[in-house]
């Protein structure tokens, strides 16, 4: 049982009047998969808006422990997230000095690049991650925690740093105001904040599942985020979109704290945007159990919250074989809140014409490419 607090606040306005948008019932808690005998948990997954200024949460909160409680491999697996990683390597590299904080680096861990050069080994690293590991060649300090006040007073840092660096991080704090004043805190006068954040706006626009959920509990579209930095401190030096629908790169300096004086109200367009979203989901549940209705040899991709959201969006999966996934931890396990096995792609050799659905975002070419490449040429996407 989660138990919550009634503590839904606009992070701008603090204000406590927020309207229901959408609500997919009793959904589960965790994006990966699962042993046969785990016994998942659900709760309500609400979208709700801000009547003053527009922002949109989702609330209530999953605990970070339970939320969190193993890795599900995200931004590991294929080419486009490796074109990520490399690509924001370059956009921080010149601004790489001798004492760098870097937090929740995970799988996107910057320290990775940082290790392959030699010139780099009198860099100062220290990494707040939970799961993290420490590298040898590079003079590197771990904390296997979370980044909030608690911890960093509990684990001494109390020195400044010239770079603070994060990936795919922000979208998952659940108070975005607090992490930017402890961000502003530990920099030098003149050190930089570097990160990349998903292109949230475009994500939600085209539909995509993995844009908001319990993990990314905040719309951070550019408005939102840009008003953000600005009122705690940072100054916006460079923007760098990476892909349409994937990423968007943000440069910024420490700057005086700023009482922004300008009024932050998107609640009409912010409405619009989400119940466009509903109705696209809808109208795709609708489509798909139409086509596979009494069709035979069907697939669904990605045991991720792709899939979760289409089952629990109404999707019949009675005739559905398998979850198919590129993660081979993933393979034979259940994806968690169903009854649903996950097999290799491979397995669609053994078809003669399989039909996969796939509603993988920005993946989607890539995914499709491999399988008709390299597995079966003569499988049906829908």
């Amino acid at each position: 049982m989660i138990k919550q607090n009634k503590n839904l606040i606009c992070p701008i306005s603090r204000s406590k009047k927020f309207y229901n948008l959408i609500t997919l019932k009793k959904f589960p808690i965790y994006m990966g998969v699962v042993e046969k005998n785990y016994k998942p948990e659900f709760l309500d997954l609400n979208f709700n808006i801000n009547k003053i200024t527009g922002t949109v949460q989702i609330y209530p909160r999953v605990p970070l422990k339970k939320l969190y409680f193993k890795s599900h491999g995200s931004g590991t697996i294929g080419k486009l997230w490796q074109d990520h990683h490399n690509q924001f390597y370059k956009f921080i590299k010149k601004k790489i000095n001798n004492n760098i904080l870097e937090i929740g680096g995970g799988h996107n861990s910057i320290s990775k690049a940082l290790s392959k050069i030699k010139k780099n080994l009198n860099i100062n690293l220290t990494s707040f991650d939970p799961n993290g590991k420490v590298l040898s060649n590079l003079n590197h300090k771990i904390i296997k925690d979370f980044f909030n006040p608690k911890n960093i007073k509990k684990y001494n840092i109390n020195k400044k740093y010239n770079l603070i660096i994060h990936s795919h991080l922000i979208e998952h704090i659940y108070s975005p105001m607090d992490f930017l004043k402890n961000v502003h805190k530990l920099l030098d006068d003149d050190g930089y904040h570097i990160f990349s954040i998903p292109n949230l706006k475009n994500m939600i626009e085209n539909g995509y599942a993995n844009a908001m959920n319990f993990e990314h509990p905040y719309y951070f579209d550019e408005s939102l985020l840009d008003y953000m930095l600005k009122y705690n401190g940072f100054k916006i030096l460079k923007k760098k979109f990476f892909k349409t629908s994937h990423s968007i790169f943000y440069l910024t300096k420490k700057n005086k704290m700023n009482l922004i004086k300008k009024k932050y109200n998107f609640y009409v367009k912010n409405k619009k945007i989400f119940l466009n979203l509903k109705k696209k989901w809808d109208n795709d549940v609708e489509l798909l159990n139409n086509k596979i209705h009494k069709k035979k040899n069907i697939f669904l991709f990605g045991a991720h919250i792709f899939s979760q959201n289409l089952i629990f969006n109404g999707l019949n999966i009675s005739n559905i074989k398998y979850i198919l996934d590129n993660d081979p931890n993933k393979v034979n396990k259940y994806c968690y809140g169903t009854s649903m096995v996950v097999k290799k792609p491979s397995i669609l050799k053994k078809y003669p014409k399989p039909i996969v659905i796939l509603r993988a975002g920005p993946y989607n070419s890539e995914i499709r490419k491999k399988i008709i490449n390299s597995i079966n040429k003569r499988t049906k996407f829908i």
